[in-house]
Parts: C-alpha cells; structure tokens; sequence
C-alpha cells in the first residue's frame, strides 16, 4: 500500500523536477534529434571530405534544427556523452534535440571559453644563413612560445535514480490513466448493446404474443364479453369468471408454450404487463363491434370469414346424414360438434392462406379430450405442413380437406339402434 501511495505521489511532481534549471545558446549553432548526425556536422574534418548534397541529407535524416541565442532549453538528460534538451515553452512538432557540450551553457553563466583548435604544424622552411655575432646570441636566447590549450567543458551527468527522476512514473501513470479510460467506455460500451439487444428481443416477444392473440381474438372476446356481463349483473352467481382468470388461463395454456418453444420463457416476467394489456384492449375492441348478420353456408370462395367457412363445412355434415350443433368460434377456427345414433364426432374448421401449422392441431386434439368425443377431424381449404401430419397421425386426429369432408362422414360406419 505505500508502494502505490509513493507512486501516485510522484506522479504530481512538476515536469521541471529533472531539470537543472533553463539554458540557452551563447551563439547560433545546430541542435538534431540523432546524436550520431549531430557529431557527424560537428566534426569540421569530416565535412570538409563530403559534398553539400551530404551535409543536406544528413540535416534533413537527423531532424536538425538551426538555434539562436534568444531560445530557452530544458535539459532532460545526458546520453551518449551529449546534453538531451527540450523546449521552453514546448513548441509542437518539435521533439528534444541534442547540442554538443560547449554549445549550450545556462542561462546567466558566462559563455564557455572558445575551443582553440592547433593549426597544423608549418613545413620547414629551406636554410638560410644566419647572421654570426651578438644579434645570433639574442635570438637564441627568446624562450620559445607556449603551445595553446584546448579547454573542453565536461559537465557531470545528474542521477538517473527513482526511474528517471520521476519520469518514468509519470508515464507509468498516464499509461495506466488510458488503459482505464479504455476499459470503462469499452463496459459502458457494452452496456448499451446488452440494453438494444433485450429491447429487440423483447419487441421481438411482444409481436409473437400479438400475432397468437389475433389468432385467438373471437374466443377472447367471447370471455371477455361474458366477464362483464357477469359483473354487470345484479346477483353474481358461481359460474362468474373474472376477466384476469381468462388472461391467466389463456398465458397459461398458449402464450408460456409458444415462448418455451421459441427460447424466450425468461424474457416473460418483462413483458407480461405489455402483453396483458394488449389482450384486454383486444378483447374490447372485439367484444364491443357489431355482431355480425345470420350466415348462409352458400358456395366455397377464398374470400370466406371463419364462421362463414364453418357454415359452409357444417352443411355438407348435415346432408351426410349426421346431427350437428351450431358452430362454435374458438381461438383457433371453429367446432361442431355432431353425432349419430350415439356416436360423438368433433369436426374443427380451420381457413387460411398458408399452410396448417402444429398449433392448429393441438387445438383439435385438446377441444376432442375435452369433449370426449369418438371421432376427431380438422378441415380446412390449406394444406398441412410435415409436422402437423406426423402429429394428428400420432394423436389420431384426421386431417381432411373441406373438399372430401362429405366422403369421409359418409364412410363412417355408424352402428344400428333398434
């Protein structure tokens, strides 16, 4: 725990705390960002052996820079031999440079003496006589001139110690400041992709338990109508069902099956208030629209409604020679209910565009169990998908087209009563 309360510390210290106060050059000079092409244009020598078109790539390879006296500097450190500076005030797009040792003094201190350079040494000159006498004997005794000295200044390097007087951690730092930058917009990040993909999903939800409502819209209406004339009565009696017990019932028996078999029985406690609400203003609006007129079986045309279909289905049972009852709207298409000398049949009229799902024939085999009927049969003007066949083949339930309803009732062999 110190060790992190010691880092967090060091990482407010001020970016001067590495620098040993501001420099300047005394004269104009060069300062690049490679020491290498620094000592290289330094060194008179080298130049001398190379052409301008040298000198001019090496300027531009090692990011050289002309300085004038009247810019400050900032020392970072000292590397290979030669001083590292830096800018003061930072000027963008200009990274830290190297100088050479006596090109850069600080600021206030009196300029560096001059490196004196020895000339080369003069070729001898041819002999000639020299005069004997006393005029010899005083020139021989002139001390000969001292040869000059070349003074270099040699600054010692500052401690690297504490990671870089503290630089170091102050990258440590912003490194690490960036990486949970990174992490927290990535988490919120994905927050709200979870969040559009639930609301998808349960938009998603929330249609297909539409879709299974309209389906069953006139039996939903029909409870829905007998629920308020039970509590719009004086007296209620014990065959009273309430509207919610028809809802629960209903979610119970269609909605939770279909979200089962589609993978989204979790998502249900979210859009039950939805769903529910949907199916009582369903239910409503159907409940309160005008009944329709007394309907005439007539003739087989695509353009049917489901109580005229199961008109059109009943007549040809009644002409077989078989007793029906009025048909009775249900969710899912209609049931007459129709019986011979003591035989019970069930017939479930069904039409539509597409193809007769699975969901249709569960509804015929739960409406035969209920009635206890002998016989059980779905018509309708579609065909049959592979899944629903297998099951009323399984379930013994037939499935006829309304075209061959009238063979089959009159094939079935009803036994005599005397």
């Amino acid at each position: 725990m110190r060790i992190w309360a010691s880092a967090c510390l060091l990482l407010w210290l001020p970016a001067s705390a590495s620098a040993a106060g501001l420099f300047s050059a005394p004269h104009p000079t060069l300062a690049c960002g490679d020491d290498g092409a620094l000592r290289a244009l330094s060194d008179a020598a080298q130049v001398a052996q190379h052409p301008a078109a040298w000198r001019k790539t090496l300027l531009r390879q090692g990011d050289c820079h002309a300085v004038t006296p009247d810019m400050k500097w900032e020392k970072i450190a000292n590397r290979n031999g030669l001083p590292l500076m830096r800018r003061v005030p930072p000027v963008p797009g200009l990274p830290p440079l190297y100088f050479m040792t006596g090109d850069i003094a600080p600021i206030g201190a009196p300029a560096p003496a001059p490196v004196h350079v020895t000339p080369p040494p003069a070729p001898p000159a041819a002999e000639t006589p020299t005069p004997e006498g006393p005029q010899q004997q005083a020139t021989d005794d002139t001390p000969p001139p001292a040869p000059p000295v070349i003074v270099q200044n040699r600054e010692t390097p500052l401690p690297t110690d504490l990671f870089f007087m503290t630089r170091g951690f102050q990258k440590l730092g912003s490194l690490i400041l960036t990486l949970m930058l990174i992490t927290g917009a990535g988490w919120i990040m994905m927050r709200v992709l979870r969040t559009i993909w639930l609301m998808a999903r349960r938009r998603k939800a929330i249609g297909t338990c539409l879709k299974l409502a309209e389906r069953h819209r006139p039996m939903l209406a029909r409870w829905y109508q007998q629920a308020e004339d039970g509590a719009n009565t004086a007296t209620l009696t014990q065959s009273r069902v309430p509207w919610n017990t028809h809802v629960e019932r209903f979610t119970r028996t269609t909605l939770l099956p279909a979200r089962a078999r589609d993978g989204q029985s979790a998502l249900w406690p979210a859009i039950h208030k939805t769903v529910c609400a949907h199916l009582t203003t369903l239910a409503a609006n159907t409940a309160r629209a005008p009944s329709a007129t007394v309907l005439t079986p007539g003739i087989y045309h695509q353009d049917m409604n489901q109580a005229e279909y199961a008109a059109f289905c009943s007549q040809w049972i009644e002409k077989a020679g078989w007793e029906i009852r009025p048909p009775v709207a249900t969710g899912l298409g209609s049931v007459i209910h129709c019986s011979r000398n003591g035989l019970k049949m069930l017939v479930h009229c069904w039409i539509d565009r597409k193809p007769v799902h699975d969901d249709v024939i569960w509804q015929g085999i739960k409406e035969k169990t209920e009635s206890r009927a002998d016989i059980g049969a779905i018509v309708s003007n579609a065909p049959y998908t592979q899944e629903a066949l297998l099951l009323g083949k399984k379930h013994r339930i037939f499935l006829l087209h309304h075209e061959d309803i009238y063979k089959f009732v009159s094939g079935i062999e009803v036994p005599d009563v005397a």
